[in-house]
């Protein structure tokens, strides 16, 4: 168990508001209404100033820099006025395990012939089990997805029960980003393969189909990697594993389709079909576990109409980082995280005080503070499947991550947008500010499942993500660049600092997101799936 530092967070609070302060800018000056209900830029800064400071020590999951910003959201909360939501207080505690492979109890072997571990092979670290092992036929289930919206179903006429089934990393082309983005995620392609029957899943990601190739998961996979302890997940699955190409062509011989042919046609964007491997397959692991337990803070603003009382609106950011960075060389080594995401979680926490002081809203608005979005966006998956009392019959949700705020923005990405009733709500409400709505300008980035949203999503609930887009009149002859420019340097990195945030533009995102908030709590319709919505069926 690890200790609240309560007292420790007031002083580290204290310290920050005298050796910190600064004066405020003109043009966060400017931005401030006198209206009690405005958002406010400077609040916004203080937030962050404090968040984003070097006593917090990068905010990482299961550090005390993470407990430090979860005691200062919580007393923001108290001073806002809003009401306990969790299951203690405002906690809602979130039972994390960071899991380690062990190379030494990895087994790949095809017809008893044994592949080299990094090598030719890598075994992942189990959520379920602590030892595993199967001998079972191999079955090729092509990319291993199942969509048949998109004409898209590989288990089709494919018996895999028992069995292990071989896919390929990467999806077809055809579907937009946010659903590629669905269907490629490591979660949804396990669940696809747990409900065919498969004992054991062995992706191969190849390059030219994937971001995150061989290569890439082979540099990482003696590191520890965090996932919730109480994660139901893909149980069945006994062993989950990743094969090189070399491995991969090994595996194909004296099958209907040797390696070689089928990766040609995959990267050449051919269908590539399903057939069983000539082969038996045994797969073995060992992982050890140790729980650690992090807190999501949540609070309510309570609605005035009891007939909706039960129709909370979410709003969510993630209040942890990466912590100290991997840099020893570097004189400064804090991932300071002023914009990933303490913009978010300041941001959502002075439309917590804004809201507070209107006009009460008819439904109840729950805000949380989530942790481990960085470790796999743990604490989202926990709470949308468990929610607590207060986020029962959740109707929306609108999440806060990330808006690169050191440019002056002319556009949004709104992600989810397209796919129910808050798209016109955000697109109205950006339009109020001179602010268009534009598509994913980086749609190979993934960035539909890379926030928490996407757990919302999973659970059926319609969900909205505004970041900031690539139109901006600061960079008008390099458009995209100010984006750009961070996400290829400072992301994740000790460059993530405070002085180059434009804090007026924070309130002007924030305004934005308020609205939207405000316009669902008051709408005589609860928010729905547009028809023709493909995450409409998780919702049915």
């Amino acid at each position: 168990m690890r200790l609240k530092l309560v007292a420790a967070s007031v002083l580290v609070l204290a310290a920050c508001t005298t050796t910190n302060e600064t004066p405020r800018s003109e043009a966060a000056a400017r931005t401030e209404a006198p209206s009690a209900q405005s958002v406010r830029a400077g609040a916004i800064e203080a937030h962050i100033r404090f968040l984003a400071d070097d006593l917090m020590e990068g905010r990482e999951a299961g550090e005390r820099g993470y407990d430090l910003a979860a005691n200062y959201v919580e007393a923001q909360y108290r001073l806002i006025g809003l009401e306990p939501a969790g299951l203690d207080g405002f906690r809602a505690p979130v039972p994390l395990q960071t899991v380690t492979a062990l190379p030494e109890a990895a087994r790949f072997v095809i017809d008893g012939e044994a592949l080299t571990p990094g090598d030719d092979f890598i075994v992942a670290a189990s959520a379920h089990h602590d030892e595993s092992e199967i001998t079972a036929e191999a079955v090729f289930a092509g990319y291993g997805i199942v969509a048949p919206q998109y004409g898209l179903n590989d288990y089709d006429g494919l018996d895999v029960a028992g069995k292990v089934v071989v896919i390929l990393a990467g999806v077809p082309d055809g579907a937009p980003s946010d659903i590629a983005a669905h269907l490629n995620n490591t979660g949804t392609r396990a669940a696809f393969a747990a409900e065919a029957g498969a004992a054991a899943v062995v992706m191969i990601p190849a390059e030219g189909l994937t971001r995150y190739t061989y290569a890439r998961r082979a540099a990482r996979a003696a590191q520890p990697s965090m996932t919730v302890a109480a994660d139901s997940g893909a149980q069945s699955l006994r062993v989950e594993a990743y094969l090189s190409e070399a491995g991969a062509a090994r595996l194909f011989e004296g099958a209907d389709q040797d390696f070689e042919t089928v990766i040609a046609a995959a990267r050449a964007g051919e269908p590539v079909a399903s057939f069983p491997l000539a082969k038996t397959v045994t797969l073995a692991q060992a992982t050890t576990r140790e729980t650690v337990y992090d807190d999501n803070v949540v609070g309510v603003l309570p609605g005035s109409d009891p007939a909706r009382a039960n129709e909370p609106v979410i709003v969510t950011a993630h209040l942890d980082h990466v912590g100290i960075c991997r840099l020893p060389e570097a004189e400064d080594r804090i991932c300071n995280g002023a914009l990933d995401n303490a913009s978010g979680t300041s941001i959502m926490l002075e439309t917590a005080r804004a809201l507070s002081q209107g006009p009460a809203l008819a439904r109840p608005v729950v805000f949380v503070a989530l942790a481990a979005e960085e470790k796999g966006l743990l604490g989202a998956a926990h709470i949308a499947a468990n929610p607590t009392p207060a986020m029962t019959g959740m109707v929306a949700n609108i999440n806060l991550d990330m808006p690169v705020i050191r440019y002056r923005f002319n556009d949004l990405i709104a992600f989810g947008a397209e796919h129910s009733s808050l798209g016109p709500l955000a697109e109205a409400a950006a339009g109020r500010r001179d602010v268009t709505l534009t598509p994913d300008p980086l749609p190979e980035q993934a960035l539909f499942t890379r926030s928490d949203h996407y757990h919302f999503v999973r659970a059926g609930v319609p969900s909205l993500f505004l970041m900031t887009g690539f139109s901006s009149p600061d960079v008008e002859d390099d458009e995209g660049q100010g984006f750009l420019r961070f996400l290829g340097g400072d992301y994740h990195g000790p460059g993530d600092e405070v002085d180059a945030v434009l804090f007026d533009q924070g309130a002007r995102f924030a305004e934005i997101n308020m609205e939207i908030i405000r316009e669902v709590a008051n709408a005589a319709e609860t928010p729905s799936w547009n028809e023709d919505s493909f995450f409409k069926s998780l919702a049915d």
